[in-house]
């Protein structure tokens, strides 16, 4: 088996095979294995209607869930099982959902170990309550939007961002990453994410077809930005949110706005995962998620 690594020309051949599948998880999308993809080493093999992902973590070789239809799910997941132990490599799979861990717990007793991946959990929203920020749970949300909204009245502007606007997005990210080290709240895979999302706006062009852009001018200068696009006909993934946080409001503002403009009729929007990370979990839990993507690592006993 040749596996070859994803990169921008990959979009055509597996674009097909995102669409056999109806994973509600952030993984099982172009834009997410390229925008990591020099983080994991991310690869993919082309079978008979499947594709297979394989990447790394940690020095070791893992796979998410095949790319194939439901009926073919457990054929392929066998066909994966076979090239791990035809590769001499342990069998591990990340990114796993409940339903195949349960499969896998069924068609394989006692070979694996199972983690529940809490960190990696994707927090799942109902899009008419990011729309509306209605009820008393988002009063305080509504607050802060309120607040910007008169604040800024007649000074801000909401809109589609494409490359012409992609070195104010770069600009603002660095000073939002230079407010994160300040507070002593950086991460080693915030430098990560900006390798990604530079890849992202050089190859724009190639992702447009899917992938919106948008952005929050105050006073003709940048202070928001967002991307996203639809995970399936019925949820919006939302990858990237960048704001200045000393804006009261203006996450609020355009986390709504993205979602009324861009996805109007989508019923649940995944904001992905929190990684762990404190700030980050109280951000996403602050949203009211009604579910999660739980994910599942599975590793050979």
């Amino acid at each position: 088996m040749i596996f070859k690594d994803v990169n921008i020309n990959s979009k055509k051949e597996l674009d097909k095979y995102f669409d056999l599948v109806d994973y509600e998880a952030c993984e099982y999308c172009f834009v997410t294995l390229y925008l990591w993809q020099h983080v994991y080493k991310t690869k993919y093999y082309i079978g008979d209607d499947f594709a297979i992902i394989m990447a790394e973590y940690e020095g070791n070789s893992f796979s998410i869930l095949p790319l194939a239809k439901k009926e073919k799910l457990p054929e392929v997941i066998d066909f994966t099982i076979e090239h791990f132990k035809e590769s001499n490599k342990k069998i591990y799979f990340r990114g796993i959902t409940k339903e195949v861990a349960d499969l896998l717990q069924e068609g394989y007793p006692q070979k694996f170990d199972y983690t529940e991946e809490r960190d990696l959990f994707d927090y799942i929203y109902d899009g008419e309550s990011l729309r509306t920020l209605g009820g008393k749970k988002n009063q305080k949300k509504r607050n802060h939007l309120n607040y910007f909204l008169k604040e800024y009245e007649g000074r801000y502007e909401y809109k589609l961002l494409n490359e012409e606007n992609f070195d104010e997005c770069l600009n603002l990210m660095k000073k939002w990453a230079d407010t994160k080290e300040d507070n002593d709240e950086y991460d080693e895979g915030m430098d990560d994410e900006l390798v990604g999302i530079k890849k992202i706006f050089e190859d724009y062009k190639n992702l447009k077809d899917k992938l919106k852009v948008a952005g929050v001018y105050i006073d003709g200068e940048l202070a928001a930005f967002t991307m996203g696009e639809y995970l399936n006909s019925n949820m919006a993934l939302v990858h990237i949110e960048k704001a200045d946080a000393s804006i009261r409001g203006l996450y609020q503002y355009i986390n709504q706005q993205f979602i009324v403009n861009e996805f109007e009729n989508v019923e649940f929007v995944n904001r992905e995962e929190d990684l762990g990370i404190p700030g980050l979990r109280k951000a996403k839990l602050s949203y009211h998620p009604i579910r999660f993507v739980e994910k599942y690592t599975v590793r050979e006993a």
